[in-house]
């Protein structure tokens, strides 16, 4: 049984009911702007003061949620490591994990993605804020390049295609190539490598 429903729309209740700003990316955006793939997490950013995240753990009840308050105050702590300040809890229900990331000041691709969340149906009748298109794509193509993800190169290629045949496409490419130029050189090669894919894959298309 697929648990995404009910873990995402209790997540979402909570932050909307604690008035804490989030955004949804990971698998659950990917579903709003492209094809979707199974997936057993759920990632969200959040600007969640140090102050209320016991608060927050609250809100899970420890007979069904593996979640530690002093765990997680230490994890968003610590945005400047590997895991970027990463805190996962866990539905013992189901399995299911969420990813919990802390918003990072000094991280102006991630600020500016945060500003540009959008309010969308991630699933029928759930609403969520979600990460735009774009910043989903370059979020994507930098995951790529910290752990040479193959998922996350063709999540990549796949919102690419989808957004392709939208008549109004929602990925501005000026906009991607801006950011992918003050990123870097290996998010430059990944996006130079995800556009020779694409132009492949459209070279190889049969002619209708």
């Amino acid at each position: 049984m697929d648990e995404t429903p009910e873990v995402l729309s209790y997540l979402v209740g909570v932050l909307n009911a604690m008035h804490i700003p989030y955004m949804v990316g990971g698998s659950v955006a990917l579903g709003v702007w492209a094809s979707p793939r199974t997936t057993h997490d759920l990632d969200v950013v959040v600007d969640l003061p140090p102050a209320r995240i016991a608060e927050f753990c609250a809100h899970f009840p420890s007979d069904r949620y593996y979640i530690d308050p002093a765990a997680m105050t230490a994890a968003l702590r610590q945005p400047d490591s590997p895991s970027l300040g990463m805190y996962s809890f866990t539905d013992m229900l189901s399995g299911f994990k969420i990813d919990v990331f802390p918003l990072r000041p000094t991280d102006a691709a991630q600020v500016a993605s945060f500003s540009n969340r959008v309010t969308e149906e991630v699933l029928e009748n759930q609403f969520a804020a979600v990460c735009s298109a774009a910043d989903l794509l370059i979020q994507k193509l930098r995951w790529h390049t910290m752990n040479s993800s193959e998922r996350q190169f063709r999540d990549c290629l796949n919102l690419l295609l989808v957004d392709k045949q939208r008549p109004q496409p929602h990925i501005d490419w000026q906009y991607v190539e801006g950011w992918v130029n003050r990123l870097g050189p290996a998010v430059q090669q990944a996006w130079a490598t995800v556009k020779a894919t694409l132009a492949a894959t459209e070279t190889d298309r049969p002619t209708p």
